[in-house]
Formats: C-alpha cells, structure tokens, sequence
C-alpha cells in the first residue's frame, strides 16, 4: 500500500478539505497569538514549514494577511517574514441602544478596539431623532475605521423577531426607543451580515463565552434594572423562541399578576412610567431593618427564577444588573430562593462583565459572523 509520495517525487497539492483545514489552523494562531513567523506558526500549530508557507500564500491571496518584513538582525543570514491580519480587510461593527444612551464600536478580526463613541438617549429622543443617532454613530464608525465592515450587531432593550429582525415593543416596555429598523441602518454601511438580538440575549453569550457562566452549557441570566428579563442558554446555545420572546420574566404571572406589576408596587417606580427607579430600589433594599416591601420585592423575583429552574433544570443562574450589584439584594434572595429550588446544587452567580456585556456579546457575535462569511465563501 502507498502511504506517501513515491521516493523522489514532490508531493502534490493538498486535497482542497485538508488545506482549508490547514489554512483555518494557520489562521487561528494569527487571532489568538497576533504576528508571527513561519516558523512559530508551524510550531506551533504542528504543521510543516513548507505546509504554512502554502497556507500563508493561499490566505494572503484573499487579501486577508499581510506580511511584516522585521528590522535588519545582528545575525547574517535570511530575515523571517512575519505574518499579520491587514487591517485593511476589514472590521466587524457593534451597537448598543439601551434606556438612556447608544454606543458603536468597531473591532478587528482579532478583538482589538478600533473605535468607540457614545451618545445620550434622552427620554424625549423621537423615534426620528433616535434614527438619525444611530446613523450618525455607525457612519462615522465605519469612516473613522476606514475599512469594509465585514459584519455587524446590534442589542436593544426589546425582542428582537429572528426573521424579520425588527424589534418588538411590548406592553410596559421599559425600552420604548426600540422602534426603529436598526438593521436597515447597519445594511447601509456593512455589506457582510447584519444581526440584532435583545441585550440579555447578548450578555448571556457574552458571560457564557469569556465571563463567569465561561464553559457551562445549561444557565440562565437573569438581568435586574429598570426592566427585568431573562436569557436562556441550552446545550451551549442562546434560546431566543419562535418570535424572539423567550425569556421576558417580566410577563411571567404569579396569583394572576405580571411580575413587573408587583415589582413596581414592591419596589420604587419611576415616576409616571413603567420601569423600576433603580436607585430608590437600591436604598429600599440596603435599609435597615429590612422593609416588608423589600423582602416581598425579592420573593417575587425568586418565585419567577425557581419557576423558570423548575423547568429548564440549568447548572446556573447568573445575576446582572445594577439590582444585582446589591449584597443586600443578593443575601436576600439567597434565602428566599433556596427553599423553592428543586436543585439544591444550583449555582449562583454575579455577572463579572457589568453594563458592557450586551455589547461585548454582541461584538463577539459580530466577529463569528465574519469568520463563518470568509470560510464559507473560501476557495483554496
């Protein structure tokens, strides 16, 4: 049986599988451990040096990497090229539109920030002046960046409908803004593929990818600030239900109430809306002795969290939210909640990413996306 190239013979091509698999290892070093040599890659990744040669002209060719010639040696000899992302391919976009304030950033393939800008929301911001911000922000991004977006991400406040990409405004909504066509705006500077997704949806992947849920397959995210809602992770995915609604437990019902409701008469509403004054329910909870008002308010909270672990039976719950950041909240809903749980071994988590991870989600989406388009469309 022939295993090899006959003696003397050069070896031919690779079959197109194994050099894209070869090129996908290539370029995996470069994301994760940033410029290298032929030969640190090949080190490194185990392939040949002749091999990572082919991969880096097959990659280069795509316009994808370019290469660093390094500064003259003290050595005699050849100066090793090193290999590097260009910039000039592209970067990924991601927005975030929440109650009070909109943030665009661009990324490169590897994660590195490229840009960052913010602008206030206020309340009075009309469905019109909420579109020309957002505009604004991404046009800007994308010519400050000065390269192609290769995909881009957005997370708002509301459901997002997996189809038609369009946010929901629900009864009580805390995140009235959320009315605009956001993805049409990003299809106007990004030619790649465009995605938006509720910012619970987004921080639950952001904390299941590189935060304090990293590795647990089976979680849910339960978020607490001005609105209350959740995000549900099952066999490693985010579950977003058939119209982009799962997880909103401020509708869940208990003794024919909305939780929401029983929030906002428990704890500290904002005056003339329907969302929690989040700084009179903090100073609610941290007083002493504790309210009756306080101790309901978190009941209720640990009714509807032991309901949703009753039946999706996860590994953990993760907390987030400016509620969340409360240790008297967080002492009182550890013993409301344990006697309700049918798995006492349930964990309980803080969220370790803070007010960013919808964006750091949605970012890291963005830049899957990109990568899935180049493989998908990669000819070796």
């Amino acid at each position: 049986m022939t295993t090899g190239a006959p003696s003397g013979a050069a070896a031919g091509p690779l079959p197109r599988t194994l050099a894209a698999a070869t090129d996908r290892r290539f370029l995996e070093h470069l994301l994760v451990h940033g410029p290298s040599s032929r030969a640190d890659i090949a080190s490194s990744t185990g392939l040949s040096r002749p091999t990572a040669s082919e991969a880096a002209m097959r990659l280069s060719a795509t316009g994808l990497l370019r290469t660093i010639q390094t500064p003259p040696a003290k050595k005699r000899g050849r100066i090793p090229e090193i290999y590097d992302l260009d910039p000039a391919y592209g970067h990924t976009l991601s927005l975030a539109a929440a109650a009070g304030r909109t943030r665009v950033q661009t990324h490169d393939l590897r994660g590195e920030l490229l840009h960052d800008a913010a602008r206030d929301l206020p309340d009075s911001t009309t469905p019109a002046e909420f579109e020309a911000t957002l505009r604004e922000l991404v046009t800007t991004a994308v010519t400050a960046t000065g390269s192609p977006c290769l995909a881009a991400t957005a997370s708002q406040g509301n459901p997002v409908d997996p189809v038609s990409q369009r946010a929901m405004v629900l009864p009580a909504s805390a995140f009235p803004e959320g009315r605009g066509d956001v993805a049409a705006l990003l299809r106007e500077v990004c030619s790649g593929p465009v995605r938006m997704d509720n910012d619970v949806n987004w921080a639950t992947l952001a904390e299941q990818r590189i935060g304090v849920a990293r590795g647990i397959d089976e979680l849910i995210l339960v978020y607490l600030g001005p609105g209350i809602g959740a995000g549900l992770v099952m066999t490693g995915t985010v579950q977003r239900g058939r119209h982009g609604a799962a997880g909103e437990l401020s509708y869940l019902r208990s003794g024919g109430r909305t939780l929401i409701s029983q929030l906002l008469e428990y704890g500290v509403a904002t005056p003339g809306r329907d969302r929690l004054d989040v700084a009179g329910c903090l100073s609610l909870l941290a007083s002493t002795p504790t309210p009756e008002n306080a101790r309901l308010f978190v009941e209720a909270i640990a009714r509807q969290i032991s309901n949703i672990a009753a039946i999706t039976d996860p590994q953990a719950v993760v907390l987030s939210g400016p509620i969340a950041e409360s240790a008297a909240f967080m002492r009182l809903l550890e013993v409301a909640l344990q006697p309700l749980l049918l798995n006492s071994g349930l964990e309980v988590l803080s969220g370790s990413l803070g007010e960013d991870a919808p964006l750091t989600g949605a970012s890291l989406a963005a830049r899957d996306m990109a990568e899935s388009r180049f493989w998908s469309s990669y000819r070796c």
